[in-house]
C-alpha cells in the first residue's frame, strides 16, 4: 500500500452515538456496575484510552475510530513509536475490494491519487481529513475493545458500508494479541473477484524506528542470521518492498535494535519499508512525514456480508525478543477444514456459494478459463509433509464421470530470498529483467490426479514427485478442464 498523504485533523464534527463500557476484572455487575457514557464526556478534548502494564503502554484514539496512535516500550524508553502524520497511518485495519474505482453512493469521486485502490475502508479516517466514528468502547484489566464505522480512504467524506471491531489483549508482558474483525453490510453484492491482498494489519512507525528487519531464507527456525531490508544510508525504503518472511515476522527497529514487530500466523508475505529522505532515518515524531511501515498481506475474498476475524501479535522489545516470540509459536502440518470458513483459500475463474460458508467450499467452474483454488503463502519443508489429502465431492456434469485435476506446488526459489523487485537502482526494463534472471522464481510442480464423481478422500503422494524437496511456499488446485461443480470439505498436508 502506498504511504498516505500528509493530513492530520482532529476537528471533524462528532456525530456518532458512543457507548463506553468500563469493565472490572471479572466484569461482574454485582462487584462493580458498568459505567456508560453516551457520548463520552470530553471525548473531543481527551480522546485517548490506554492499556498499560509494567512494560507496554498502548493508546487508542477514539476520535479516530479507535486506531492505535500510541505505543511505548517502557523498558527501552524512547516514547511513542507510532506515526500519525495523516489518518492513513497508525496501527489500524484497512481492507480492499472492488469496484475500481469506487464511487460513493451519491456519486462521490475518489481522490485522483487513490482511485486505483477501489473500495478501501480504513479505521482512522479519510484522505479528506474526516476521522472514522467510534461506536463502542470496552475496557478490562488486560484488554481494550473498540467498534467503529470506518471511512473510505480514497473519498473525502464517505463512511464505509461495514463495521470494524478490534480487541487488543496482553498475552505476554511485551506482546499484544490484536483481533481484527470486519463486519460487511454492502448493498453491492458483486463478489469483485479475484481476491485482493489485505493488510493484516498496517503499522506505521516514527522515523527513529526505520530499520526493516526479518528473516529471508529457506532455513527458518534454525537461528540463521536475519536480513536488514532497509538500513541507514542505503537509499532504500520507498517504494515498499514485498518479501517472503518465512518465520512470519517482521520488525522496525532503531539504531539500538529495539522497536516493534508483527507476527502473523496466517501468512508469510509482507510489505514494508521507509518513506522519506534517507537523511530523515533515525529522526522525527508522530506528526512528521517520514515513517516506517510493516504489513503482513494475504489475499482474501471479501463477500458483501462477510464477518471475518484475523489475529496478529504486536511485539515490542529488542530484535531478539521480537524474533524469539515469533519463532516460539506453535507450528503444525497444515490442515484446512472448510466447514465454516475459507481459511485463506481463494478462487479464480470460479464461483462459490458465498458467505457464510456452510459445510464446505461449494465451487462451480467452467472449462475455459480453467478454475484455480489457491492457499495463502506460508513455508513448509517437503520432507515434513510427504502426503496431501483432499476430501471432496465432484459432481459429474459432462457425463463422463471421470476427469483429471492437478495439484500445483510452488517451491521456494531465489526470488523468495530477496526483496529485489522494488530495489532496482536502474529502473529501466533491461535492469528489471536482469534482476529477474538473477533471482528467478522457482518452477511450480504439477501433480495430476484422477477424480471420479462422488465424495472421496483423495490421497496424493508427494514424496516421489520430482523437485518436491526443501522449502515450499504455496498450494494450488487446478480444477478439471470441463464445466462442473465440486464441494471441498478439507485439504491437509500429512506428516
Amino acid at each position: 500500500m502506498p504511504t498516505r498523504p500528509g493530513f492530520l485533523s482532529l476537528s471533524a464534527k462528532w456525530t456518532a452515538t458512543i457507548s463506553i463500557f468500563c469493565a472490572t476484572a471479572h466484569a461482574d455487575p454485582s462487584v462493580a456496575p458498568v459505567v456508560r457514557e453516551e457520548p463520552p464526556v470530553g471525548l473531543k478534548e481527551k480522546p485517548m484510552r490506554y492499556l498499560e502494564n509494567a512494560r507496554i503502554k498502548l493508546g487508542l484514539n477514539l476520535g479516530a475510530g479507535g486506531a492505535v496512535t500510541y505505543l511505548e516500550d517502557k523498558h527501552h524508553g524512547g516514547g511513542n513509536q507510532i506515526n500519525s502524520h495523516d489518518w492513513g497511518r497508525q496501527i489500524q485495519l484497512s481492507y480492499y475490494s472492488g469496484p475500481i474505482p469506487f464511487v460513493g453512493p451519491n456519486g462521490e469521486q475518489p481522490h485522483p491519487a487513490w482511485k486505483n485502490l477501489g473500495w478501501n475502508p480504513i479505521q482512522a479516517g479519510s484522505v479528506g481529513k474526516i476521522p472514522s466514528k467510534t461506536t463502542l468502547f470496552e475496557q478490562g484489566p488486560d484488554f481494550l475493545r473498540v467498534r467503529c464505522i470506518p471511512m473510505q480512504w480514497p473519498l473525502d467524506n464517505v463512511p464505509g458500508d461495514c463495521e470494524f471491531e478490534v480487541t487488543h489483549r496482553f498475552i505476554k508482558d511485551n506482546v499484544i494479541l490484536m483481533e481484527a474483525r470486519l463486519i460487511n453490510a454492502r448493498l453491492d453484492k458483486d463478489p469483485h473477484l479475484p481476491a485482493k491482498a489485505q493488510e493484516m494489519p498496517a503499522l506505521y512507525t516514527n522515523g527513529p524506528w526505520f530499520r526493516l528487519v526479518t528473516y529471508l531464507g529457506d532455513q527458518p527456525f534454525t537461528g540463521a542470521p536475519p536480513t536488514t531490508i532497509v538500513g541507514k544510508g542505503d537509499g532504500r525504503g520507498w517504494p515498499w518492498a514485498r518479501f517472503l518472511a518465512t518465520e512470519q515476522w517482521t520488525a522496525l527497529v532503531n539504531e539500538k535494535n529495539t522497536g516493534v514487530g508483527i507476527y502473523q500466523p496466517e501468512t508469510a508475505r509482507f510489505l514494508g519499508g521507509f518513506a522519506g529522505p534517507d537523511a530523515t532515518k533515525g529522526t522525527g515524531g508522530p506528526l512528521d512525514s517520514q515513517t516506517g511501515y510493516i504489513a503482513p498481506v494475504a489475499k482474501r475474498i471479501l463477500d458483501h456480508n462477510i464477518d471475518w476475524t484475523y489475529r496478529a501479535h504486536i511485539i515490542v522489545g529488542s530484535l531478539e525478543e521480537i524474533r524469539s516470540h515469533a519463532t516460539q509459536q506453535p507450528r503444525h502440518p497444515k490442515s484446512w477444514d472448510f466447514a465454516s470458513d475459507r481459511h485463506g483459500w481463494h478462487h479464480e475463474h470460479a464461483t462459490d456459494g458465498g458467505w457464510p460458508i456452510r459445510g464446505g467450499l461449494d465451487l462451480r467452474f467452467a472449462s475455459n478459463p480453467r478454475g484455480i483454488l489457491s492457499s495463502e503463502e506460508f513455508f513448509w519443508r517437503a520432507e515434513d509433509s510427504p502426503m496431501l489429502e483432499i476430501d471432496a465431492d465432484f459432481e459429474p456434469v459432462d457425463g463422463t464421470g471421470i476427469r483429471r485435476a492437478e495439484v500445483v506446488i510452488q517451491p521456494y526459489g531465489p526470488e523468495d530470498g530477496t526483496d529485489f523487485p522494488l530495489w532496482i537502482e536502474d529502473p529501466s526494463r533491461e535492469a528489471t529483467e536482469a534482476k529477474r534472471r538473477q533471482f528467478p522464481a522457482a518452477n511450480p510442480l504439477v501433480v495430476p490426479f484422477v477424480i471420479t464423481a462422488g465424495r472421496q478422500l483423495h490421497h496424493i503422494p508427494l514424496k516421489d514427485v520430482d523437485g518436491y524437496q526443501g522449502g515450499m511456499t504455496q498450494l494450488r488446485l487446478r480444477l478439471p478442464e470441463s464445466d462442473g461443480r465440486v464441494r471441498i470439505f478439507r485439504i491437509a498436508l500429512k506428516p
